[in-house]
C-alpha cells in the first residue's frame, strides 16, 4: 500500500519585478525584513549560499522569546525564475524534511507571478499548519514589495 503525497500549492500575483521577488527571496537582508509573521514570528537572522548544494538559514524568534530555525538546502537555482530546496524547521538531524519550489513568472515589467509548491508533508495537519503560516508570510512579501 503506498501512502500518499501530501503537498500545497499556493499562487499570488506580486507588483514587482521577477528579478526583485527573486532577490527578496535570496538575500539575507531582504529575508529578514519580511519573512515574518506579523509581529509574532519575527527573523532575527539570515545566511545563504546562494549555489546548487548551498543553503540558507533564518533564525526565527517569537513573542514569548522562543526561537526556531529553518533549514534549507538547494536543488535548483535558476536566477530570476525558479528556486527549489529541502525544507527544514529546526537544525537537528533527525528533523523531517520536505521539498519546496518557487517558480517566478514574469507577467508584465512590473508584475510577477509567483508559484510555490511544498511538497513531502507527513500529515494532513502538518501541511495545513504550514499553509496558515504561509498565507502570513506571502501577505508579508506583498508588503515588503511595495
Amino acid at each position: 500500500m503506498s501512502q500518499e503525497t501530501i503537498s500545497l500549492t499556493k499562487t499570488h500575483t506580486y507588483r514587482a519585478s521577477a528579478e526583485r521577488v527573486f532577490r527578496a527571496w535570496t538575500e539575507p537582508e531582504a529575508l529578514k525584513k519580511w519573512f515574518q509573521v506579523k509581529a509574532q514570528i519575527q527573523a532575527l537572522h539570515a545566511e545563504n549560499d546562494l549555489r546548487t548544494g548551498g543553503d540558507y538559514q533564518i533564525k526565527l524568534q517569537t513573542g514569548d522569546v522562543s526561537s526556531y530555525q529553518v533549514s534549507v538546502l538547494y536543488h535548483e537555482i535558476m536566477e530570476p525564475a525558479k528556486l527549489a530546496f529541502t525544507w527544514r524547521w529546526g537544525d537537528e538531524t533527525d528533523a523531517e524534511d520536505s521539498y519546496v519550489s518557487v517558480t517566478l513568472r514574469q507577467l508584465s515589467p512590473t508584475e510577477t507571478e509567483l508559484t510555490l509548491f511544498h511538497d513531502e508533508f507527513l500529515t494532513t495537519a502538518d501541511r495545513d499548519r504550514h499553509e496558515a503560516i504561509l498565507n502570513e508570510v506571502l501577505a508579508q512579501l506583498e508588503l515588503y514589495l511595495k
